[in-house]
């Protein structure tokens, strides 16, 4: 025979022992936290010498570049490279088969208040300088300078900037914002590089090949 059944009284846990389970689960979940604040991506300082407020780029609104150059010889007599003076008007052939009448008209140096109109503002240690010219394409192609030719400026005793050194600055009338130039099509515009800011002042210098040839301007 079984003896009479007896209901056992439900055992409960220990005090200790729960306080030590809860204080474990909070040290867990605050471990989780950690962990998770540290694989978030650490916050990046400002640079100072990264322009915090860049003016529009030049080059925004230039048409893709041509797939099929022009012809090697120009259709128009070129002017032979040298040294020239602001106001005189050369004939450029470039490698990509343009070919360009250009006036420049004077240098901004230094550009800074100029360029501040877009926005534009150097980085430390640079100052803006600007060309103001008079162009037509004189080719059979469509396209841009800017694909085709090197704009430089060259302080004195110091390397060429070419339009790239100020890709995050733009001048007022800026040669970038010239769609694409069609044979016969003139513009009036300008084109801004950063030079050091204690670069003396010098010459722009234009090329259509690279600085192979050169023409000078002061």
């Amino acid at each position: 025979m079984h003896g009479p059944l007896r209901s056992r009284p439900r055992r409960r846990g220990s005090r200790p022992l729960g306080a030590a389970l809860l204080a474990a689960a909070a040290l867990s979940l605050t471990s989780l936290s950690l962990a998770a604040c540290v694989a978030m991506p650490a916050t990046v300082p400002a640079d100072p010498e990264i322009p915090q407020t860049p003016g529009p780029l030049p080059t925004d609104s230039i048409a893709p570049a041509p797939t099929t150059n022009g012809p090697t010889d120009p259709p128009v007599p070129t002017t032979a490279p040298g040294d020239f003076s602001y106001g005189d008007t050369v004939v450029i052939h470039t490698e990509r088969g343009s070919t360009w009448e250009i006036t420049p008209t004077g240098s901004i140096d230094p550009a800074d208040d100029i360029a501040l109109q877009t926005g534009a503002t150097p980085r430390n240690g640079e100052r803006f300088v600007i060309m103001e010219l008079e162009i037509t394409n004189v080719g059979v192609i469509t396209t841009h300078p800017m694909h085709d030719m090197t704009f430089g400026y060259q302080p004195d005793g110091g390397p060429i900037a070419d339009q790239n050194s100020a890709a995050t600055a733009a001048a007022p009338d800026d040669l970038g914002y010239i769609w694409d130039l069609a044979p016969g099509q003139t513009e009036t515009a300008q084109v801004i590089v950063a030079v050091r800011a204690d670069d003396p002042t010098g010459a722009w210098v234009l090329s259509g090949d690279g600085f192979d040839t050169a023409y000078r301007f002061r």
